[in-house]
C-alpha cells in the first residue's frame, strides 16, 4: 500500500469511529438534560455543554432531544440510531408506535433516509385511503383570454364533465401517438418510445400524488426478463419511487398506476425478485 492510499485509509477509519462516537454521545443527551449535568459541571445550557465537549451544533442536539423523546418506548429504533445515525429514523419517528417498531426499524436500518420518507409518505396515504374526500378543490391561476374560453366551453354544465373530456380527448390522442413495443437486446429505450412516455407524463413521476419531477424511465416488466421495451410498460417515476420498485415493496406493478399499492415485504418468489437484488446490490457498490 503507498502512502496515500494509507492516508486514505486512515481517514475512512478515523472517520468511522468519529461517527460513532458521535451517536453514542446523542443518545446520552436526553439523560443528561433530565439530569441537568451540563449545569453542575458548570455549562450555561446544554448547547454549550455538547458544543464544547462533543462538537454538536445547537440544531443537532435539538433534533437529537425531540427525535430521542419520540422513541424512548421503542429500544428497536434506538439501536438503528446508535448503528446508522438519527437521521435515519427521522422519516418513521411519527408514525411507528410500541407495536410497529420492529417493522419501522427494519426499514430505517435497510433504505436511505429519502427512500424511508417517500414509503413513510405513501404508507400514510394509503393508510388514509377510506377516509379521502369524494372531490378535492384545487386552485388555478388563468390568464383571462383562457378562463373566458373555459367558462364558455362549460356553459351551464359541470366543470367536471369538461374536465373529463378534456382527459378523455388527451389520452385518445396519446393512444394514436403510441409507439409499438420493441424487442430487442439492447437495454437502451428507442428514441420514440422514450419521447412518448415524457410526453405522456408530463415530465412528472407517473407515481399517483407525486408531483416530483421525473428521474428514471422504469421498466415494470423487467428488461432483463422480458427484452423488450414496452411504452405501457415504462414509467416515468422519480429517484424514491422507483427504488421502492426494486426493493419490491410495490404491489400490483404490472398493472396501471392507479392500481399501486405499498406492500410491507416483497415477494421472493416473483421471478423480478433476483433481478431488483443485482440492481440495488449494484447500486450499493456491491458485486
Amino acid at each position: 500500500m503507498n502512502r496515500n492510499d494509507d492516508l486514505h485509509e486512515k481517514f475512512v477509519e478515523y472517520g468511522c469511529n468519529a461517527k460513532k462516537w458521535m451517536r453514542k454521545c446523542v443518545l446520552l443527551l436526553p439523560e443528561i438534560e433530565r439530569r441537568r449535568i451540563w449545569k453542575k459541571k458548570g455549562f450555561g445550557s446544554i448547547y454549550e455543554y455538547a458544543a464544547k465537549l462533543a462538537g454538536m451544533s445547537r440544531y443537532t442536539v435539538n433534533e437529537a432531544l425531540r427525535v430521542l423523546k419520540k422513541v424512548e418506548d421503542k429500544p428497536d429504533l434506538q439501536k438503528v440510531i446508535e448503528e446508522k445515525g438519527i437521521n435515519c429514523v427521522k422519516p418513521v419517528v411519527t408514525i411507528a408506535t410500541p407495536e410497529t417498531q420492529e417493522f419501522w426499524a427494519d426499514k430505517a436500518r435497510t433504505m436511505s433516509k429519502s427512500e424511508a420518507e417517500t414509503y413513510t409518505r405513501e404508507w400514510r396515504k394509503q393508510d388514509g385511503l377510506p377516509g379521502k374526500p369524494e372531490k378535492v378543490k384545487i386552485e388555478i391561476e388563468l390568464n383571462p383570454e383562457i378562463a373566458q374560453q373555459l367558462e364558455k366551453l362549460k356553459g351551464s354544465g359541470d366543470w367536471n364533465n369538461l374536465m373529463k373530456e378534456f382527459l378523455e380527448m388527451r389520452e385518445k390522442q396519446l393512444e394514436q401517438e403510441k409507439p409499438e413495443k420493441v424487442e430487442t437486446q439492447s437495454r437502451h429505450i428507442p428514441a420514440k418510445i422514450e419521447k412518448y412516455v415524457i410526453k405522456r407524463s408530463r415530465e412528472t413521476c407517473e407515481y399517483p400524488g407525486c408531483r416530483k419531477p421525473y428521474e428514471i424511465l422504469h421498466h415494470t416488466r423487467r428488461f432483463a426478463l422480458y427484452k423488450e421495451h414496452d411504452p405501457d410498460k415504462i414509467f416515468a417515476l422519480c429517484k424514491g419511487h422507483e427504488r421502492l420498485f426494486h426493493q419490491g415493496l410495490v404491489e400490483d406493478e404490472h398493472k396501471a398506476p392507479g392500481f399501486w399499492r405499498i406492500r410491507e415485504v416483497p415477494d421472493k418468489k416473483d421471478p423480478k425478485f433476483k433481478i431488483d437484488l443485482k440492481v440495488m446490490r449494484f447500486r450499493s457498490g456491491f458485486t
